[in-house]
C-alpha cells in the first residue's frame, strides 16, 4: 500500500479510537463536577420546569368538570389584549382537553353557538383528533383504516376553522389550524401560501405558526430541505431581535438530521445562525415558555459542531429536564441527553 494510503488509514484508526474513548468517558462523566444535575435526577416528563399558572389550572379543572366559562374568560382576555401567542397556547391546551372529553365544549357551543372562542377550540380539537386517528408513522406504515378516518376528519377541521375565522376576523388562530391541516390535505404550494398570508397579516412573527408552516415545507411533506431552510432564513431575517424565530433554523436542522443523518449538521449549521439564536435567547424573557425546547435543540447542535463550552452553558440552563427533541427521538431520552452533556463537559475542559 502506498505511504499516503497507510498514513490516511493510520489517521482513521487513531480518530475512531479517540472517538470511542471519548464516548466511553462521556458515559461515565461526573455531572455534579460540571454544575449539572446528576443522571439519576433527570426528568423526561417535560422540556423544562412546570409553569405556575393558577388561572389556567383553574380553567382546566373547570373544563374537566364540565364548566366552560373559565376557559372562555382566558381566551377572551388574550384576544382583547391581542396576545396571539398566549391565545394560541390556550387554544392548544383546551383543544387537547376536548379531544379527551368534549362534553364541556359541546355545552359551550350549545349555549353560545356564535361564540368564536368555542369554534376556534372546536376546530383545533377536530384537527388533533384527525392526526391522532392517523398516528405519527409515515404513510407507508399507516393502515388504510387510519388513513380513511384521517381523510374523513381533516376537512371537518378546515370547515370549522373557516367558520371561526369568519366569527373572529382579527384572530390568527383559525388560520394556524388551517396551516396545520394543509399538509394533511395535501394543498398545493400556491394555496398554502394563500393561507400563510392570512396568518402573517394578523401575526407576522407568530412562533408556533411558523413551526407549523415549517412542517409543510419540509422534505417529508410538500417541500424540500432547500425550501424548508429558505423559509427558516426568511422568517429569522424578518423578525425583530429576541423574537426567537431564528430558532426555526434549529427545527429545520432537526428535520434534516432525521432524514439524512448527522451529515446534516455539517451541511446546514453555520456560525452566524448559531450566533443569532444565542443572541435572541439572551434577549428573550427568562420565563418565555419556548426557551426550554429551543435550548435543547441548540445544545445538541452545539455538541455536534464541537462548540462544547457553549453547549455546556446551555445544559446548565436546561437543568435536569430532558423531555424534548432531539433526545425524545431515542428509545430512552435519558442516556441520549446525558451522553451529549458528557461530551460537552469533557470537550469544554476541566470542571
Amino acid at each position: 500500500m502506498p505511504f499516503v494510503g497507510l498514513a490516511v488509514l493510520a489517521w482513521a484508526v487513531v480518530h475512531v479510537t479517540r472517538l470511542a474513548l471519548r464516548n466511553q468517558r462521556a458515559k461515565r462523566f461526573d455531572a455534579a463536577a460540571y454544575g449539572l444535575v446528576p443522571r439519576d435526577q433527570l426528568d423526561t416528563r417535560r422540556p423544562g420546569p412546570p409553569r405556575d399558572e393558577p388561572a389556567l389550572r383553574i380553567a382546566v379543572d373547570a373544563a374537566c368538570q364540565g364548566d366552560w366559562e373559565p376557559a372562555s374568560g382566558l381566551l377572551a382576555a388574550a384576544s382583547d389584549d391581542k396576545d396571539w401567542e398566549t391565545r394560541w397556547r390556550l387554544v392548544e391546551v383546551f383543544a387537547d382537553i376536548a379531544v379527551e372529553d368534549e362534553r364541556w365544549l359541546r355545552i359551550w357551543r350549545a349555549e353560545r353557538p356564535r361564540d368564536a372562542d368555542a369554534v376556534v377550540v372546536h376546530a383545533h380539537a377536530l384537527l388533533l383528533r384527525a392526526w391522532a386517528a392517523r398516528g405519527t408513522q409515515y404513510a407507508g406504515q399507516t393502515s388504510d383504516e387510519q388513513m380513511a378516518l384521517f381523510a374523513e376528519l381533516l376537512p371537518t377541521s378546515m370547515y370549522a376553522a373557516r367558520e371561526a375565522a369568519a366569527l373572529a376576523p382579527r384572530d390568527p388562530s383559525p388560520w394556524i389550524t388551517m396551516v396545520a391541516a394543509a399538509r394533511g390535505l395535501g394543498l398545493p404550494h400556491d394555496e398554502f401560501r394563500g393561507l400563510w398570508s392570512e396568518v402573517t397579516a394578523r401575526a407576522p412573527h407568530h412562533y408556533d405558526a411558523h413551526w407549523q408552516a415549517l412542517q409543510y415545507w419540509c422534505q417529508k411533506w410538500y417541500g424540500s430541505h432547500k425550501l424548508m431552510f429558505k423559509f427558516a432564513k426568511e422568517a429569522a431575517e424578518s423578525a425583530p431581535a429576541g423574537a426567537l424565530l431564528s430558532a426555526l433554523h434549529l427545527h429545520a436542522v432537526h428535520e434534516a438530521v432525521r432524514q439524512d443523518g448527522e451529515q446534516a449538521y455539517r451541511t446546514w449549521v453555520t456560525k452566524p445562525v448559531l450566533a443569532r439564536v444565542e443572541a435572541d435567547l439572551a434577549q428573550a424573557s427568562p420565563d418565555d415558555h419556548r426557551l426550554p425546547e429551543i435550548r435543547h435543540l441548540l445544545a445538541a447542535v452545539l455538541v455536534k459542531t464541537g462548540r462544547y463550552a457553549e453547549a455546556l452553558a446551555q445544559f446548565r440552563l436546561i437543568g435536569g429536564w430532558c423531555g424534548a427533541a432531539p433526545w425524545t427521538d431515542a428509545d430512552d431520552p435519558v442516556p441520549a441527553f446525558d451522553h451529549a452533556r458528557g461530551l460537552a463537559a469533557l470537550g469544554s475542559g476541566r470542571p
